[in-house]
């Protein structure tokens, strides 16, 4: 075994162990590496991908495992492979500097440094020889080697500006003081030019998620009852759940649709998509009560715990898009297969429902998406609702079962603490939104897990895979996992998860928190030190670190009345309010929490029994409707420590509430607190011409056995009673 197979196999990431056996001389992130690169003064080649990445497995394979291409990767440079599911904070960098280079990001990031870690050169997949307009990677490596080697003095100044203007976005500069209504109204103008009104989302090509935009949308709704605001939610969250990017067959998200129709994926599912879409959704139901919000989160969790659960309960990073070298053979199908498979008769119905063609999308393969609802089909077909609707769910069992006998997707099995919180985070709110008690004991499992194995002397550890804990945590880890905690104890009401996020907090400020400018780095203190350190206040593929952390600390500080934890998320808003004056867009999640802190909480305290059944009942009437403001509290017989559940003591469930600074009588009917409850906005949809239509088809198909049991009875004989008897 050469030196780098040894090296890359002693490493948990699954990403790393893929290319344990390349002919290229890797090393892992660390500094025997860095150090490499110093003495020898060789540039350092910098790939950075993640196991599910179907373009790092193309290049991988066509690059990496290519002889004659490895022997100049080795001769000229030093080769560092980075999974960025474990370094987010080195991929953000990098990832910042190749956009500065190129315009442009992606992944596989393949990028040149210099012996002291500043980029020089850089692009995403390079294929083995020119082609799509884009160089051989053998000619990407003599271009980077020369630019080094001929001229070392201009590609090192080169590099450090470019460092510096990177740097430079950690500075705040001089605010023009624009009000927090006037920064939120600008960026929900900006994403309603930007929608696309015939098939949702924003943008007319490839469509992401994006959960922190509608996050601020639904917020924005709440606050002002904008009806073009919820449209633009409702068509889009829709159009996203009947579409090919959401497995019709498997449940959970994919990563983002290749089209403007929500229709064909890249065919990797993370669990941070998921986690969030799911509370997305949850909240999303809250406002409107559809019931295909509250499938989705229900589909998510059944692909979760099926699929992406570790034996400890904590859950595993993704699944792969590939198959055998395929993209999506898993989860797509040809039309002959869905034949034989169902019958001809069921099989047309199917094919009608969710897309399906001899064509396909792929190669002669359909990704099923929702292309008819039940009750048109039922009246195309002439057949009744019922048994169009059993057809369909029967004919999704079928292929499911069928599916499950193929080769699956690789699943990267690593436990990451931070992607963990967000699915934490997702369960506790369907425990209290749908009153499922499975999924508050799912997030407790996985909480307590994270907190015996990853919190370790007052920190938190970033990975765990094989029995092992690794890698400090980076700002992600702390804030995700934070406000997981938190919402733990917002819907367990067990104090111990308000203990746990207390510690969490305070050893996120000391390890992260910015002294000179306010706001948290992605590194801190324990973290290798980097070439420069970001704090990336911007959402990207996830929530911005400091928005959640921002979130999180006014949370805490309402929850406790430990007006520190309040400062400091003012004092991040603050570091950063002439980034967002100058876009507001592309900071939805730091609105969000500038929103909420600019309107006064719901505060409710909760007293008495939990046991109760009216304590339950009110609990229910409570979370009936979306309120992203409420901070919820139990006074635990009097033993609670928080100031607010101070004098408020009852041997018998009862609620005190305070909104819009005044504070009523306490209550103990369910019926009570409905009427004491600030009304929540007014849903003005189309869903109900949709629901008036499915009354009139059910009549019809009513009417029409009727009839035909009236001719049953003439020809029996027998007369039809008259209304008149």
């Amino acid at each position: 075994m050469s030196d780098h197979q040894v090296r890359l196999s002693r490493e948990t990431s699954p990403y790393l162990l893929q290319h344990a056996t390349n002919p290229v001389d890797w090393y892992p992130w660390g500094q025997e590496a860095l150090q490499k690169a110093k003495e020898e003064n060789k540039p350092i080649f910098l790939s950075i991908g993640y196991s599910s990445c179907h373009w790092c497995h193309v290049m991988a394979h066509e690059c990496f495992e290519n002889q004659k291409i490895a022997e100049l990767m080795n001769q000229w440079f030093v080769n560092i492979k980075v999974d960025r599911e474990e370094y987010p904070d080195v991929d953000a960098i990098y990832m910042k500097a190749l956009v500065e280079l190129t315009g442009q990001g992606g992944w596989p990031l393949s990028i040149f440094l210099t012996p002291d870690q500043k980029p020089y050169l850089g692009g995403t997949y390079f294929p083995p020889t020119p082609k799509f307009n884009r160089p051989g990677f053998p000619q990407i490596l003599e271009e980077a080697y020369k630019l080094f080697s001929d001229d070392p003095i201009q590609t090192d100044i080169k590099s450090q500006n470019l460092l510096e203007k990177i740097h430079l976005q950690n500075k705040a500069g001089k605010s023009l003081g624009v009000k927090p209504s006037k920064l939120i109204k600008g960026a929900i103008d900006i994403l309603k030019k930007r929608f696309d009104e015939e098939y949702g989302g924003f943008g007319s090509g490839m469509k992401f998620p994006e959960p922190m935009h509608y996050t601020l949308m639904l917020r924005y709704w709440a606050e002002t009852g904008d009806e073009e605001t919820l449209h633009i939610l409702d068509k889009s969250l829709t159009k996203m759940a009947e579409g090919g990017v959401f497995d019709q067959l498997g449940g959970g998200f994919h990563r983002y649709s290749t089209d403007r129709f929500w229709r064909v994926p890249h065919f990797e599912k993370m669990l941070y998509d998921n986690g969030l879409l799911a509370k997305l959704f949850l909240d999303m139901f809250q406002a409107t009560k559809q019931d295909i919000y509250r499938e989705i989160p229900e589909q998510i969790f059944f692909w979760m715990e099926s699929e992406m659960t570790s034996q400890e309960g904590a859950f595993f990073s993704s699944q792969d898009a590939d198959t055998d070298g395929k993209e999506g053979i898993w989860y797509t199908w040809e039309l002959k297969e869905v034949l034989n498979l169902l019958g001809p008769k069921h099989a047309k119905i199917f094919s009608k429902a969710f897309g399906m063609t001899p064509k396909g999308q792929l190669g002669g393969r359909n990704v099923l998406y929702l292309n008819m609802k039940v009750e048109a089909l039922a009246d195309m077909e002439n057949i009744p609702i019922f048994e169009a609707d059993h057809i369909l769910k029967k004919g999704k069992k079928t292929l499911f079962e069928a599916r499950r006998k193929r080769t699956c997707p690789d699943t990267d099995k690593k436990i990451i603490t931070s992607w963990n919180g967000l699915m934490i985070t997702a369960l506790a709110t369907g425990y209290s939104v749908l009153g499922e008690e499975k999924y508050i004991k799912t997030a407790k499992r996985c909480a307590e897990f994270i907190w015996s194995e990853q919190w370790k002397d007052g920190k938190l550890h970033r990975i765990y895979k094989d029995g092992q804990s690794s890698i400090a945590g980076c700002l992600e880890d702390y804030a995700y996992f934070f406000e997981a905690l938190i919402t733990l104890y917002e819907t367990s009401l067990q104090s111990e998860w308000i203990s746990k996020a207390r510690q969490v907090a305070d050893a996120m400020i000391k390890e992260f928190w910015d002294k000179d400018e306010g706001g948290f780095f992605l590194s801190g203190k324990l973290r290798e030190r980097l070439v420069t350190k970001l704090k990336n206040p911007a959402d990207e593929a996830m929530p911005s670190s400091n928005a959640i952390a921002s979130m999180a600390l006014l949370k805490l500080g309402r929850l406790t009345g430990n007006k520190t934890y309040i400062e400091k998320s003012e004092e991040t808003l603050k570091a950063f309010q002439v980034f967002i004056e100058q876009s507001p867009v592309a900071f939805t999640g730091l609105l969000s929490t500038l929103s909420a802190s600019n309107l006064s909480p719901t505060e409710v305290i909760f007293a008495g029994p939990k046991e109760d059944a009216v304590f339950n009942e009110m609990w229910k009437v409570l979370h009936t409707d979306y309120r992203p403001n409420k901070v919820v509290v139990w006074s635990e017989n009097g033993e609670s420590n928080l100031p607010l559940t101070e004098g408020k003591n009852s041997i018998e469930p009862t609620v005190y509430i305070c909104q819009k600074g005044t504070c009523h009588p306490p209550v103990s009917t369910a019926k009570a607190l409905d009427r004491l409850l600030e009304r929540p906005q007014e849903i003005r949809l189309n869903i109900y011409d949709e629901n008036k239509k499915n009354a009139q088809i059910l009549e019809k198909e009513q009417n029409n056995f009727m009839g035909v049991m009236g001719k049953i009875f003439q020809q029996s004989g027998i007369t039809r009673p008259s209304n008149e008897e």
